[in-house]
């Protein structure tokens, strides 16, 4: 095998996927089948381009700043710890109302914060000890009952505020919607144990109170005479034992905002079963309490309002405090060491270019979003398409261009309010620039790597509950664009919100994408795009390409705690075939890639009667090639250029002339230097001996250069000039051909030859171009080594869009894809060199005027004409 190493033109380059062999590598089809082939037509230039504690593990000094030990001082000045408490305001603590007096009446008098282990000096570095002067229970609470068990703590004065001892923030929505929550304190670690010194964490499950009802009755506890309430939430560690202690310590949930976290209380802990159960714990709920804890905060001096524990105001409150998410700090002996922000996994976000904002000028909808796919195409969600009966108008890009929508389809399976076949296609009234974006690539296949283990989605939330700060925050509504970090899920993992389920009415079928984490953002401090993608980054060919694997249909909190789900684009693939593709044949089940060791001259098994076949490139079996494009049925070997092809099938290869065949070996001899040793320029001589130049051409015998009929159709040139010699000797010109069928109206047959009066003599210097004979395939690649521009190759069906006349296939069709058009001075000769230094001539560009406004170019491709030359060289005329 030989690999190729670079695709150049006049003036430009074109460029291809993978560098190996015209037989081998992922070459252009001059027909387009598939939808994977976005790495193609968009080439990227590398060049350029629970209760208590039990069985809990040990906390960390930051992470509880909130809770607090509650203690009654004895007589010899010693203190004992019975309770905990949640510091929720500078001097205020939210704790259980039986925590309010002991067993012999006596109310607490001290409280203290920032402490780990309570019953040793080690830590008291940052420990804060104040005493308690005011209890308020809740009126309706009963020492006979277990029902509004909640009080209320002032302190003397207010506490120190720092990293080690600050307030938590309050849950005051009545869902509580987490799928995990913590409890921490100093209860008792096991059955029998004695109560922890050192504060303890665990994990608990909520659970329903119907469920935990079964557990608490009547008979089993007398003080739930009307058994659990609305106020009461419940909980349960499902792999340890629930242990008495801990009463009026917190149950909670950290959310994350600023790269940071708050924790936010849900429940106080009110009671248990004995231990050895694995009963859940009974906590009262935060959230029903809310106007009295408001009210009895006033009433203690505090200066607090209704929106004081807004879920966002809260969390800014305090963020100077709050520890680093996990994910963006380096720890050593668990002691922070330094921050990442690489990692953060709510990052500030923009809007890359193959993003598009759904656009309806009857309507005021403007959440709805798509991704580009190519120059004429978006993919967008089918319940974006129309809004209050008017359908989608324009798509707006890069910030402020807009296009107009042309044509919608609906997938014909989709019901409006479904999340099953929620998928549309828009068609646009003109080109997109793609040069100042790089349209999207779509996930092709039903599987996802593993390797894509995170992804992102786009957003849009608060700046200041999403920016990363290192200092206080300002006060700042505005919204801003975000770019969460998330995790592919599975059916078994994928967490579907509630408010969504009824969209999904049989669950997630093969069409879903799920993303998403297990943690919680602070509530609408991140809402999705609906319509935008879920993308990766795909490395192929060396290069890295924006990849969709789904548009976002529904995800709260984008995706944190509970899950984003998306549309996904394999199962539809065939019904976007029809709308997408030319000539769609219907369904392409029958392609396969048998085997990426098969190559050219392997044997293989041809079809399911097990019938033999060899592989050979597409050239070689045109019955199949042309059966394939007609039926979309057939069997690749390693890539669509190599062929599965029946024995009786396998054609010759053209005859070409043997001062053609012998280009290769000439070349390997010669070891060419010159860039352009084969080029030449074709000119006119004046009255006064200056040579002008208008087009160009290749040398490809010694006496013959291929140059196109357009560029000799007017007076006959006089001379050829070597673009690699420095002086003014000229070649004069014996005769010249046109091609007889060459219409000057669409340029098609555009190919001649001039033949020279003398011979060339071949050296470093001067060189032949081998022709590209493939004519299938072009060959593009991924280095760009020679000139100044590159040129990628693309569908006829590409230029089609643009050009005035019908292009045949003997016409090849590319574009700059760093400019929005296409243009060069002279003609433009494309060629492709392999790294033994084998140059092929594919292509040569007709001089147009007016290029400035074309976005295409139409090259004549050579393939189509090798047998023409071939056959010309036998003739008298080159004799």
């Amino acid at each position: 095998m030989e690999t190729v190493k670079y695709l150049v033109a006049f003036g430009y380059f074109i460029y291809y996927a993978q560098a190996q062999d015209d037989s081998s590598s992922l070459m252009l089809p001059n027909d387009r089948f598939t939808l994977d082939d976005c790495h193609l037509r968009y080439h990227l230039f590398p060049e350029f381009s629970g209760r208590g504690a039990a069985n809990g593990q040990p906390a960390r000094l930051k992470e509880f700043a909130h809770i607090g030990a509650i203690g009654w001082t004895l007589s010899n000045g010693s203190v004992e710890w019975k309770c905990g408490g949640t510091l929720i305001w500078d001097n205020i603590v939210l704790t259980a109302a039986h925590c309010a007096t002991d067993s012999s009446g006596v109310r607490p008098d001290v409280i203290r914060f920032g402490d780990l282990n309570i019953y040793s000096s080690e830590d008291d570095d940052y420990a804060q000890q104040l005493k308690i002067t005011d209890i308020v229970r809740h009126p309706k609470h009963r020492y006979a009952a277990q029902y509004h068990d909640i009080a209320l703590l002032k302190l003397e004065k207010n506490i120190t505020l720092d990293e080690m001892v600050a307030p938590a923030c309050l849950w005051i929505d009545e869902e509580v919607r987490f799928r995990r929550l913590e409890a921490a304190g100093w209860g008792r670690t096991g059955f029998a144990d004695e109560k922890s010194s050192v504060l303890m964490k665990v994990s608990l499950r909520p659970i329903d109170n119907e469920e935990c009802g079964k557990t608490y009755t009547n008979d089993t506890n007398p003080k739930l005479r009307l058994g659990l309430q609305d106020h009461h939430i419940c909980a349960v560690d499902e792999k340890m034992d629930t242990c008495e202690g801990d009463s009026g310590g917190p149950l909670q949930i950290k959310l994350m905002h600023n790269g940071r976290v708050t924790p936010f209380l849900v429940g106080v802990t009110s009671f248990g079963t004995v231990c050895g159960t694995s009963a859940p714990g009974v906590y009262t709920k935060v959230s029903s309490y809310h106007d009295w804890i408001i009210d009895t905060m006033q009433s203690l001096g505090a200066y607090v309002n209704e929106f004081t524990y807004n879920a966002t105001f809260c969390a800014l409150r305090y963020v100077k405090f709050r520890e680093y998410e996990d994910a963006i700090i380096n720890r050593i002996n668990n002691s922070y060491v330094s921050t990442s922000f690489d990692n953060l996994h709510v990052q500030d976000g923009y809007l890359p270019g193959y993003v598009a904002k759904l656009g309806y000028r009857l309507s005021g909808r403007d959440d709805c979003y798509g991704a580009i796919i190519d120059e004429t195409t978006v993919l967008t969600l089918a319940e974006c398409v129309f809004y209050e009966g008017n359908p989608v108008d324009y798509i707006s890009y890069l910030e402020d261009e807009k296009i107009n929508v042309t044509k919608i389809h609906i997938h014909p399976e989709y019901t409006v309010g479904s999340g099953y076949n929620n998928i549309a296609i828009l068609s646009l009234e003109y080109l997109l620039d793609v040069h100042k974006l790089q349209p999207a690539c779509i996930w092709y296949e039903q599987k996802i790597p593993a390797d894509y283990e995170e992804v992102h989605v786009f957003g849009t939330g608060r700046e200041d509950i999403n920016n990363f700060l290192l200092k206080p925050p300002l006060i700042n509504p505005a919204i801003g664009l975000l770019r969460p970090r998330l995790a592919l899920q599975n059916r078994s993992t994928c967490a579907i919100p509630k408010l969504y389920e009824s969209r999904l009415k049989t669950g997630l079928k093969e069409e879903h994408v799920c993303v998403g984490k297990d943690f919680f953002l602070v509530p609408k401090s991140c809402d999705l795009l609906i319509g935008g993608s879920i993308d990766v980054i795909d490395r192929r060919a060396d290069a890295d390409y924006p990849t969709v694997l789904g548009l976002v249909q529904f995800g709260r909190d984008c995706g944190f705690g509970e899950h984003t789900v998306a549309t996904g684009f394999a199962t539809h693939l065939e019904w976007m075939k029809s709308v997408l593709l030319d000539n769609h044949v219907g369904k392409n089940d029958a392609i396969q890639f048998l085997d990426q060791e098969l190559h050219e001259g392997d044997s293989c098994v041809f079809n399911d009667n097990r019938k033999s076949g060899v592989c050979v490139a597409v050239p070689r079996c045109q019955r199949e090639w042309k059966q394939f494009l007609t039926t979309g049925s057939v069997k690749f070997c390693s890539s669509t250029s190599v062929i599965c092809c029946p024995v009786d099938a396998i054609e010759d290869v053209s005859v070409l002339h043997s001062d053609l065949a012998a280009c290769p070996d000439i070349l390997r001899n010669i070891q060419p230097e010159a860039p352009f040793g084969s080029l030449v320029y074709i000119g006119w001589i004046d009255r006064d001996d200056e040579m002008t130049i208008s087009c160009i051409g290749s040398i490809i015998t010694k006496s013959i250069i291929l140059t196109t009929a357009s560029c000799l159709e007017d007076v006959a040139p006089d001379v050829i000039n070597l673009i690699s010699n420095d002086t003014e000797y000229f070649f004069e010109i014996n005769a010249i051909l046109k091609h007889s069928a060459y219409n000057s109206t669409d340029n098609s047959n555009d190919i001649g030859l001039v033949k020279l009066t003398d011979e060339l003599e071949w050296s470093s210097d001067v060189y032949p171009s081998c022709l590209w004979t493939n004519k299938t395939h072009t060959p593009v690649d991924e280095e760009a080594e020679l000139l100044n521009r590159p040129v990628l190759a693309m569908y006829n069906s590409d230029c089609q869009r643009t050009n005035d006349y019908q292009l045949p296939e003997t016409q090849l069709c590319a574009r700059d894809p760093f400019k929005n058009y296409t243009c060069s001075g002279l003609s433009s000769m494309l060629s492709w060199q392999r790294s033994d230094g084998v140059v092929f001539v594919v292509g040569l560009s007709t001089t147009l005027p007016d290029c400035e406004d074309r976005y295409y170019m139409i090259f004549t491709r050579f393939s189509s004409y090798s047998q023409w030359i071939s056959d010309i060289l036998f003739d008298e005329w080159y004799l």
